[in-house]
C-alpha cells in the first residue's frame, strides 16, 4: 500500500480555524500522522476519509476515477479549502490527476441566492495588500480605527467576523455578542474587564486595544457598509459570502 501526504494547496474561500497553505498530515497504514504542532480540520477528515484507503491502494481499472482524481474540497462551501492527495513512495506513480478546479461546485439552481446563505463577512484576498493604509484613514472616519496595516504583502488587519468566532468564544465574561441584523462582534462596554482575552484568541491578529479606554476595537462593519472596502486599491478587501468570491 501507497503512504500518502495530504497537503493545503489553495483556499478559496474563507478558513476561519484558519487551516492555511502548506499545512499537511500523512498516513501510513492505518495511522495518521500530524508534525508537531499541527492540526487538521474534523469537517474536512470526515470528507477525505472515505478517499484515503482507496488512495492507498494501486487500482488498475481503466475507468475507475479514484487514480486520476487528486484534489479534494472540504465540505464547507464558505470555506473551499483545497486539499491534494500525493501518493507517497512505495508503488506505482500517480497518474495524471484531475484537478479540483475541473469540477464545477454544487448546483443550487433550485435555491434562491440567499436562501440558507451564510451572512456576508469581510473577505480578505491574501498577499495583494501593498499596505497603502487607505483602509485604515476610511476606517478612522468613523472614529478610532479598527483596521490595522501590516507590511506590503502582509493581510491587512481587519476582523473577518468568524463563523466560529474565537474572540467571543474566548470571552470570560460575555462581553461580546453578534449584531442580529449584519452578524458583526459588537462589544459590551459595561461587561468588559479589560482582561484581552479576545486579542490573543484572534488567529488573524485583528483585534486591536484602546490602551486609554482598556477595551478591544473589532470591526463593526460600519452598520453594514464598511468605509474600508470602495477605497482599497487592489481590491483586497471585500464585504460578501467567500462562495461569491
Amino acid at each position: 500500500m501507497y503512504d500518502l501526504r495530504v497537503t493545503v494547496v489553495e483556499i478559496r474561500g474563507f478558513c476561519d480555524l484558519p487551516m492555511k497553505v502548506g499545512d499537511y498530515f500523512e498516513v501510513a497504514g492505518g495511522r495518521v500522522y500530524l508534525p508537531p504542532s499541527g492540526y487538521i480540520c474534523m469537517w474536512a477528515l470526515a470528507s477525505l476519509l472515505p478517499m484515503l484507503p482507496a488512495k492507498q491502494r494501486n487500482i488498475v481499472e481503466e475507468n475507475d476515477w479514484i487514480p486520476t482524481t487528486r484534489q479534494m474540497s472540504c465540505p464547507d462551501p464558505n470555506g473551499r479549502v483545497i486539499f491534494q492527495i500525493e501518493q507517497l513512495e512505495g508503488g506505482a506513480p500517480l497518474a495524471k490527476g484531475i484537478e479540483a478546479s475541473e469540477f464545477p461546485l454544487p448546483a443550487e439552481a433550485d435555491r434562491s441566492p440567499d436562501e440558507g446563505a451564510p451572512p456576508p463577512r469581510m473577505l480578505v484576498r491574501q498577499g495583494a495588500c501593498d499596505a497603502c493604509g487607505l483602509c485604515a484613514d476610511a476606517c478612522a472616519m468613523g472614529g478610532q480605527p479598527r483596521i490595522f496595516p501590516r507590511s506590503p504583502g502582509e493581510d491587512p488587519g481587519v476582523c473577518r467576523q468568524c463563523g466560529n468566532a474565537p474572540c467571543v468564544r474566548a470571552c470570560p465574561v460575555d462581553a461580546l455578542h453578534r449584531d442580529p441584523r449584519t452578524r458583526a462582534v459588537l462589544l459590551d462596554d459595561a461587561r468588559c474587564t479589560g482582561c484581552m482575552a479576545c486579542v490573543q484568541a484572534c488567529p488573524f491578529n485583528a483585534v486591536g486595544w484602546h490602551p486609554r479606554e482598556n477595551a478591544p476595537l473589532i470591526c463593526d462593519l460600519c452598520e453594514g457598509d464598511p468605509r474600508c472596502v470602495p477605497v482599497c486599491p487592489r481590491d483586497v478587501i471585500a464585504l460578501g459570502r467567500a462562495s461569491e468570491a
